[in-house]
């Protein structure tokens, strides 16, 4: 691997730019969601139609995912971020010019290439600009994707509730943040050293073989929090609006909210604890937390209901921080982009179905009596990846296990 020389190094400036990147692409995922309720009653279309569009999103965001990894291994982060904001930037163009559903459709799918690109590539990226803070990186990434869907989630909804201009102010602002971005990348020196040295090809479904019990543990408690994030993302905002029997788009926001922003608290918090502990604790309190939230829907009290959503939304946190930074930390360098691509990929799977199929439900039944059924599904997957992770570990202990040095111990706590 080629070593960059000072003068090739990327800027101070720039794990920052990644971030704020990060954080956009999440926001634009999120802006949406607080107005598929004014979109449904503007063209009178069935809960189902509005998972599609959103599911639309991840589906795309797949194949972005297994691609893009390679393509920024090939020939740089900094070439594919730049395509990717422009992909964002149409999709917020046929968001401002939408006419029907199809046009939504449309526009998550243009959306879709462009965040699944920058989750996995700005992800990889940062990782490029800062090796020695891995750890951190995986806890900063998980913090900035749940305060952009926050702040984008609170924004567009206080517009809905006022009228103001609700499906056209949010996706300008959006994209000015994206073209001032694209004037940093454009700026930005290649961050990836051996760009232009990795063959092209799509990445194999594989992981090296000394991270990959490490890899199914994160996956499936990433998933499990995925699971519950898009179903947050599509149908619990007016869920939660019919059980507390308010009207508006706001308290549909607000429940987003409540869910992003108490994880990024949580995910500040538990930084400083041991990665593989925090996601173990993270899936279990879900999943308990996802039992607990059927009884706080029924009570139809929109203070239990909110607070429900944000004890959900801490433990969502933990689940899928610490999976990502027990991650993170142990992927080999020449394999981050192969990687990052593959735990994404299964990521957004898991995102994806359990949506498509509650829109299913809430489309022939109702969406309040099929949401149960999901909490006791979406907790049954957050115990499995507990039960995964204790049988892996139980399978990983060596009779004999040689005494570390203490300054070690202590080293590697902070990450494990």
């Amino acid at each position: 691997m080629r070593i960059l020389t000072p003068g090739r190094r990327p800027q101070p400036w720039s794990y920052a730019v990644l971030l704020v990147l990060l954080m956009l692409g999440q926001a634009t995922s999120a802006i949406p969601s607080p107005l598929y309720s004014l979109y449904a009653e503007k063209w009178d279309y069935p809960p189902f139609l509005t998972t599609v569009i959103f599911a639309a999103y991840g589906a795309v965001a797949v194949i972005a995912i297994l691609v893009s990894g390679a393509l920024s291994d090939r020939y740089g982060r900094r070439p594919v971020l730049l395509v990717a904001v422009l992909l964002l930037l149409a999709g917020l163009a046929a968001f401002i010019f939408a006419a029907g559903p199809g046009y939504l459709v449309a526009a998550r799918m243009l959306n879709g290439v462009g965040i699944g690109a920058i989750v996995v590539v700005g992800g990889a990226a940062l990782l490029d600009v800062s090796p020695e803070r891995a750890a951190r990186s995986g806890t900063l990434t998980a913090i900035a994707f749940n305060v952009g869907i926050a702040v984008a989630a609170l924004g567009t909804a206080t517009l809905a509730q006022t009228g103001f201009h609700p499906l056209l102010l949010p996706y300008l602002a959006d994209a000015l943040i994206a073209l001032v971005l694209f004037i940093l990348l454009l700026v930005m020196r290649e961050p990836h050293p051996s760009a232009g040295a990795a063959p092209l090809g799509i990445p194999r479904p594989q992981v090296p073989k000394e991270i990959r019990g490490r890899f199914v543990f994160a996956v499936i408690g990433a998933g499990a929090a995925w699971a519950v994030l898009g179903v947050c993302f599509s149908l619990e905002p007016s869920i939660a609006s019919h059980a507390a029997h308010v009207d508006g788009a706001f308290f549909g926001g607000v429940v987003i909210a409540a869910v992003t922003l108490s994880a990024a608290f949580a995910q500040v918090v538990s930084a400083r604890y041991p990665a593989r502990t925090v996601a173990l604790v993270g899936d279990t309190a879900l999943a308990v937390l996802m039992l607990a939230g059927i009884g706080g829907f029924a009570t139809g009290n929109a203070v239990v209901i909110i607070v429900t959503v944000a004890l959900q939304g801490g433990a969502y946190g933990l689940a899928f921080g610490g999976s990502l930074r027990h991650l993170t930390a142990h992927i080999p360098a020449e394999r981050r982009g192969a990687v990052m691509s593959m735990f994404y990929l299964l990521a957004y799977g898991a995102l994806i179905t359990p949506t498509l199929l509650v829109g299913v439900g809430a489309t022939v039944w109702s969406d309040t009596a099929i949401f149960p059924v999901f909490s006791v599904l979406a907790a049954l997957l957050c115990l499995s990846a507990v039960v995964v992770e204790r049988v892996l570990g139980r399978r990983g202990r060596r009779p004999e296990v040689t005494p570390a040095p203490a300054a070690e111990v202590r080293g590697v706590s902070e990450v494990d």
